[in-house]
């Protein structure tokens, strides 16, 4: 007979059994005996509808207080239920759960882990099956909650009090996955019991363990404590975290059997001193709430076992690296941390990962996993409070010690977490220590700012930013310590991103000399032994992000040798060498040396085109197989940051080499490569603009051969491919072609250049079509294309198209473009042999710029640009010939005031200021317009004295000295100095600490538009701005003597205020005494000790 047979036949006369009154509990006991011998777990022999009448005889019919019968039929249940791969109902199965409590308030201490291990299995087979007594398991007087406060543990006599409590909390993080499959967002388990059950396990963890138990057991409650409470956190952000309370549990217990600790956790309490005034931004979006994301921290990407949740994205990369550079990493994931094994099967110790014999080895594993859970729920709590409220913990997570070199020795430093990563026997478990400062150092550029290294030692008072210096070399000191040691690829892995992290962080031009020295000496060698390519991934963001620092420049000055004495390139690098420097002190023979080993003057370019297939010796070049795709741009990305930071120093003399390089990569089967290769290009031509902005001496010869290498290359991902992300790319890269490499291109190619882009503005991707008009505003400020009025023409209609699209990144970008297109137009206005533009054109485009004043903020700002521009530029014959162009520019007159004065978007204010300024250079609106200057002058004279945010009040300042002549003012011209002098009276007395930086350039303004009045003073005006001068004069005269002190004599704002001591000293004479005394106080402003 068949198992399936045999266990139908035994369910039948089981249940005939049962079905008598007074039922032989010898015959039922034997019988289910029987049936639970039978091998469950080896095969499937039930059948459900035998399953289902055979558990509804059983819970039916065994009563609670037959506590043998009741133990056994417990056990067949969980076998039948949760081993034969039989899918019962939540609605069905909540009746067997329902029998199991009862059992549980009524059996003796005996048989009650047996029946809450049955209960749990069946609990997390089928979660949903407790749904309707989560309050009689959860709730403040639920079963649960008792076993593990201790009330029902007291009473226990024959039964390990903490093996209960485990059995308890295992049921608890069965019921809690009920929330993973929750419909329409609802949680199904009430947000009083998760608060109730979170104190409850804080309460627990804080009491510390009992005097005797089995540290085993223990170690496994903690395990499935600190995961509950992992749990609650991170799925209902309502819940209030104690977070003093939780921060000391989990630092307790990450160093828990690493160090001799005090018998329980205590709280810890922030840093007052550490809290970071976070600057307020105003709200730019006219009234909608702007959205804000959340930092993010890609060490939590360990808890996707740990923790069950339905949203498996749990920050997969550490975005909110902060770089203010153009440049982006070319591969999110290389910040992942490792995915580690947290969560574990506790109920027997057959769970062990390896084969481990003896009590003393599964117990090491056991606290070790206690360290990993801790280290989970840390990532857990960072992960769903703001930074700004982690940070006031860092002195009690991170060493702080003045002497760097022996941190171990201070016993405060044997709590951090330094030290768990450092001394951890498990290598999985200093990964998680680490992930840990990983999380704490990603995106932490605001606060360690403040960090600096002192001056002084032994000092009986250390200042927080000296304890915040201390706390960053430590740091240093323990990863260079780290990767010098370690072994485990695992742990060398997080370590290195907590290099990155940190680098980034790090303000080194405040810091000691040589911290990022030895980072790099500690790092280079996984480049060039290539332990494994994630390592040599991370190690390329890593070496990318420390360009920037390592310079020649005042903010940090690192004299090393560039290549110092070592070993050929493909035998690897000798540790004192540093990865760049400035020029030292080499003889002849180690130039000669260096030449024969290193192609370019920094041996990380020789890595970066090594990796990507390229090999350098004199006049020598090799082909090479490339590395892997993810080394292969995160090579570009380094080349990127270098162009960057350093093109003049490392890449100038091998920009045609480097055309040479990128054009194959633009020809590579990968998109990825070909978009990063892309954005390299974009950046070196970025770069080399920007040494023209600076004079530097650029090679022309060799920038245009780049540009002749790339452009066919560049316009084939234009033309042909699907990759929209590229071919917005490529148009920044036409973009930042340059007007000195443009102009000396060959004709075809400036005309191949246009095409392209005019072509892009109707590319099927909004991306594309953004960028595209982006680049277009771009070259047409060219001299070459901005005398053509046809290519002018081309622009402002692909930018009118772009404005009237529904996508905000395309009417963002256009409005951008506007604003380019106007200044464009200004500067063609000054020479009078290029021709106009179109009315027509002109009309259109002032029309749509006071449609795109009503736009989103971002359309705004820019279109304020463009309005102002396009007014300056309206001449008289304009409106003569056409009657509506007069009423249109009243009306963005009126759209700019109601922009620089209503507008919450700050920057929208101070583009409508400066716009206005702008539009008054204009002479023909004051003949041909009327009615306007009032309300401008006032409207900005009100600006000038009260606004709150600075830079609004310096472009008001220097929009009302914009008109040229005294007439253009009118009966302003005494109010206006009225406003002007009590401007200058507020802008002494700013307190406002955010937005004092802008202050001394506002009195400086102030000033400067005060000269220009006195410039236009007629003697008439004088009685009329006494008043004025009287009550204001020791502000005025004080003001005027600061900023005299400051400018040097050459500044345009100087020579303004000098020209006005002039004119009000020698051109004007006074006619009576009224006169006299007013222009000697003038005078007397204008007189300073020099």
């Amino acid at each position: 007979m068949s198992a399936s047979q045999q266990f139908a036949v035994l369910s039948v006369e089981l249940s005939s059994h049962l079905q008598v009154k007074d039922y032989n509990k010898e015959a039922i006991n034997s019988l289910i005996d029987e049936l639970n011998a039978k091998p469950y777990k080896a095969e499937l022999f039930v059948g459900k509808q035998d399953a289902t009448a055979l558990i509804t005889t059983l819970y039916g019919n065994i009563k609670p207080i037959d506590e043998c019968l009741a133990a056994k039929t417990s056990h067949l249940m969980n076998s039948i239920i949760t081993k034969q791969n039989i899918q019962f109902d939540s609605d069905y199965l909540s009746k067997v759960i329902a029998w199991h409590i009862d059992c549980t308030k009524k059996c003796s201490d005996m048989i009650l882990p047996d029946i809450l291990h049955n209960m749990q299995c069946i609990l997390q087979s089928n979660p949903r099956s407790g749904q309707k007594f989560i309050n009689d398991l959860m709730g403040k007087q639920g079963l649960l909650t008792k076993i593990i406060m201790g009330d029902k543990s007291k009473t226990l006599k024959n039964q390990d009090p903490l093996q209960i409590c485990l059995m308890a909390f295992k049921c608890v993080i069965s019921l809690l996955t009920i929330d993973e499959d929750k419909l329409n967002g609802q949680s199904e388990v009430n947000i009083e019991v998760k608060e109730q059950i979170s104190q409850i396990i804080i309460f627990f963890l804080m009491n510390g363990s009992p005097r005797t138990h089995d540290e085993s057991i223990y170690c496994k409650i903690l395990i499935s404590a600190l995961r509950v409470l992992s749990h609650i956190y991170f799925n209902e952000q309502k819940i209030g975290i104690p977070i003093s309370e939780v921060i000391g549990i989990c630092q307790y217990f990450i160093l828990y059997g690493l160090v001799s600790q005090d018998s329980k956790p205590e709280r810890i309490m922030p840093a007052q001193q550490s809290i970071a005034t976070t600057p307020v931004k105003p709200n730019p979006k006219g009234g909608k709430k702007q959205k804000i994301r959340k930092q993010r921290n890609s060490a939590i990407e360990s808890l996707k076992k740990e923790i069950p949740v339905s949203d498996r994205s749990l920050m997969k990369d550490v975005d909110n690296f902060e770089n203010n550079s153009v440049y982006r990493p070319a591969s999110k994931n290389y910040l992942e941390v490792q995915k580690t094994r947290t969560f574990w099967n506790l109920t027997s110790d057959s769970d062990m990962s390896d084969v481990e014999n003896g009590r003393e080895t599964k117990l090491i594993a056991l606290r070790s996993r206690v360290r990993q859970s801790a280290a989970n729920l840390f990532l857990v709590v960072f992960k769903m409070k703001e930074k700004k409220d982690i940070f006031g913990y860092w002195w009690a997570l991170l060493p702080d010690s003045p002497d760097a070199n022996h941190w171990l020795l201070d016993d405060k430093s044997k709590k951090t977490l330094a030290f768990a990563a450092v001394t951890d026997p498990i290598a999985r478990s200093r990964a998680s220590a680490l992930s840990v400062v990983l999380a704490l150092l990603s995106g932490s550029r605001m606060y360690l700012s403040q960090a600096e290294s002192s001056k002084r030692n032994n000092t009986s008072f250390i200042p927080f930013s000296v304890s915040l210096g201390y706390m960053i070399t430590c740091m240093h000191k323990i990863l260079v310590s780290i990767l010098d040691t370690e072994r485990s690829p695992v742990v060398i892995i997080v370590a290195l991103k907590c290099c990155a992290a940190l680098v980034q962080a790090t303000p080194y031009h405040k810091m000691q000399e040589g911290l990022i020295s030895e980072l790099v000496r500690s790092t280079r060698k996984f480049l060039v032994y290539r332990v494994d390519p994630k390592i040599e991934e991370i190690m390329k963001a890593m070496e990318k992000d420390t360009v920037a620092y390592k310079n020649h420049s005042e903010t940090n000055k690192e004299n090393v040798s560039l290549n110092d004495e070592c070993d050929d390139f493909e035998e690897g690098y000798s540790d004192d060498e540093m990865f760049i420097a400035i020029e030292s002190e080499n003889n002849d023979v180690k130039i000669e040396k260096d030449k024969n080993t290193f192609f370019f003057r920094s041996w990380i370019l020789d890595i970066c085109f090594k990796n990507m297939g390229w090999l350098f010796r004199g006049d020598k070049t090799t082909r090479l197989k490339p590395s892997a795709i993810p080394i292969i741009l995160e090579s570009l990305q380094v080349l990127s940051a270098i162009a960057f930071h350093h093109l003049s120093d490392l890449l100038q003399t091998h920009i045609a080499l480097l055309g040479d390089v990128l054009s194959e990569m633009l020809q590579h089967e990968h998109q990825d490569v070909v978009l990063q290769s892309a954005r390299t290009i974009s950046i070196i031509g970025d770069a080399i603009q920007k040494m023209e902005q600076q004079e530097k001496s650029v090679p022309l010869n060799a920038c245009v051969y780049m540009w002749e290498k790339l452009l066919t290359h560049l316009s084939s991902i234009l033309q042909n491919h699907e990759n929209a992300p590229a071919k917005a790319v490529v148009c920044d890269c036409i973009a930042n072609i340059g007007e000195k490499s443009f102009k000396e291109l060959p004709s075809r190619m400036q005309m191949f250049c246009c095409t392209l882009l005019i072509g892009s503005c109707s590319d099927e991707e909004a991306t594309v079509r953004a960028a595209a008009v982006r680049a277009l505003a771009m070259a047409v400020m060219y001299r070459t294309l901005r005398e053509d009025i046809c290519f002018v023409s081309d622009c402002g209609e692909n930018i009118l198209r772009a404005l009237a699209e529904p996508t905000l990144v395309v009417r963002t970008k256009a409005a951008w473009a506007l604003g380019n297109l106007s200044d464009a137009l200004v500067l063609n206005m000054k020479e009078p042999e290029i021709e106009d533009i179109d009315d027509d054109l002109l009309l259109r485009l002032l029309e749509v710029s006071i449609q795109c004043a009503n736009d989103n903020d971002k359309v705004k700002m820019s279109a304020t640009r463009g309005l102002g521009n396009l007014l300056r530029i309206i001449k008289n014959e304009n409106l003569q010939r056409h009657i509506q162009l007069k009423s249109l520019c009243e009306v963005a007159i009126g759209k700019l005031l109601d922009c620089a004065s209503r507008v919450t978007n700050m920057k929208v204010r101070w583009n409508a200021c400066y716009a206005l300024g702008n539009a008054m250079k204009n002479e023909n609106l004051f003949t041909c317009l009327s009615g306007w200057q009032s309300k401008v002058f006032t409207s900005l004279c009100t600006l000038a004295q009260d606004c709150k945010n600075l830079k609004v009040r310096i472009n008001a300042a220097v929009a009302l000295r914009a008109p040229e002549r005294r007439s253009q003012y009118g009966d302003q011209y005494v109010p206006l100095w009225r406003g002007i002098m009590i401007a200058m009276e507020n802008a002494a007395n700013v307190d406002d600490f955010n937005e004092y930086k802008h202050k001394d350039n506002l009195i400086e303004q102030l000033c400067v538009t005060l000269s220009h009045l006195c410039c236009l003073l007629k003697l008439s005006d004088l009685p009329d701005i006494l008043d004025p001068l009287i009550f204001h004069f020791d502000s005025a005269k004080a003001l005027y003597t600061q900023s005299y002190h400051k400018l040097p004599p050459e500044n345009a704002s100087c020579m303004k205020i000098l020209q006005a001591a002039k004119y009000l000293t020698v051109d004007l004479t006074p006619e009576n005494d009224i006169q006299s005394q007013s222009l000697g106080m003038l005078q007397e402003i204008f007189i300073w000790d020099v």
